[in-house]
């Protein structure tokens, strides 16, 4: 990266939707996701990030809602609203934008998380920042007609 690139955010918003094998109660279900959202935190830090701009999520289940931050580099998660209910089907948004890595690389982090901590839940990653239109090269693209989608196996 340039020197004017590392102060450029990599920025990404996700969708997620997933099921359970099994009920979860309240604070296990709150637990397995706080923990993810420690450890996409955590990875990022391995893979280079010297900031933590947010990496937020608000997970959807039976009309709660667990509201969850991170913004240190110490992967600690505070929690604003949590789950008092089970848990079985959900789903989720994150927002991950942190400063040293890729975009690419942060959306890798958060799908290697996805599969780690939640199994097969469906991902759909999007850009926040930029696109990945090949012929651009704004990286603080807002054009709506250009790809924002960022594909990962």
């Amino acid at each position: 990266m340039t020197t004017d690139e590392e102060f450029i955010p990599s920025a990404i918003a996700a969708t997620i939707s997933g099921s359970f094998p099994s009920i979860k109660e309240a604070d296990e279900a709150n637990n397995i996701f706080t923990r993810f959202l420690s450890d996409i935190t955590l990875d990022c830090v391995k893979a280079g990030s010297w900031m933590i701009g947010h990496i937020k999520a608000n997970v959807r289940s039976n009309n709660e809602l667990l509201s969850m931050s991170s913004t240190t580099d110490d992967g600690n998660v505070r929690i604003r609203y949590k789950f008092s209910g089970n848990v079985k089907d959900y789903s989720m948004t994150v927002n991950v934008i942190v400063y040293g890595i890729e975009r690419y690389k942060a959306a890798e982090i958060l799908v290697l998380n996805v599969k780690r901590s939640l199994g097969n839940a469906d991902t759909e990653i999007h850009s926040e920042v930029g696109c990945e239109d090949p012929e651009c090269n704004d990286p603080l693209c807002r054009d709506k007609d250009h790809k924002r989608i960022i594909n990962i196996e």
